[in-house]
C-alpha cells in the first residue's frame, strides 16, 4: 500500500491497534504522524510502543522530518509519551526531555498543549 493512501487508512480507523503500531517502523512521515495520533487517541502504550516511539524520537533532523512548521516526527514521538500518561511512557519522556537542548525542549512543550 502506498504510504499516502495507508495513511488515510489509519486516520480513517481502518487498522487494528497492532497494525497502527506496525505501522510505526515504516519511515514516512505521513504514516508515522497518524500512527500515533491514532495511538494516541486509542490510548495504546505499551513497552512495544514506548520502545518504538523512543527510536522515533531521534528523527528531528528539520530537513527530513519536518511536520508542521519546525517541528518534527521525533518532536511529535516525544510529545505523545507525555499524552500517552502512563508511569512507563512518562518516565520516557522525562528521559528524552533531559537529553534535548531548549529549543527541542519548547517545540515539544508547544506540541503537548495541541
Amino acid at each position: 500500500m502506498k504510504p499516502l493512501v495507508l495513511s488515510k487508512e489509519i486516520r480513517e480507523g481502518k487498522l487494528n491497534d497492532q497494525e497502527i503500531v506496525n505501522c510505526l517502523d515504516i519511515q514516512h512521515n505521513q504514516v508515522l504522524v497518524s500512527a500515533i495520533s491514532q495511538i494516541i487517541s486509542r490510548k495504546l502504550c505499551n513497552e512495544e510502543i514506548i520502545s518504538k516511539l523512543t527510536c522515533i524520537s531521534k528523527f528531528r533532523d528539520p530537513n527530513v522530518n519536518k511536520l508542521f512548521g519546525i517541528d518534527t516526527i521525533g518532536h511529535y514521538s516525544i510529545a505523545a509519551l507525555f499524552a500517552l500518561d502512563t508511569l512507563e511512557s512518562t518516565r520516557k519522556y522525562e528521559e528524552l526531555m533531559a537529553d534535548l537542548d531548549d529549543w527541542d525542549k519548547e517545540i515539544v512543550k508547544e506540541l503537548q498543549k495541541v
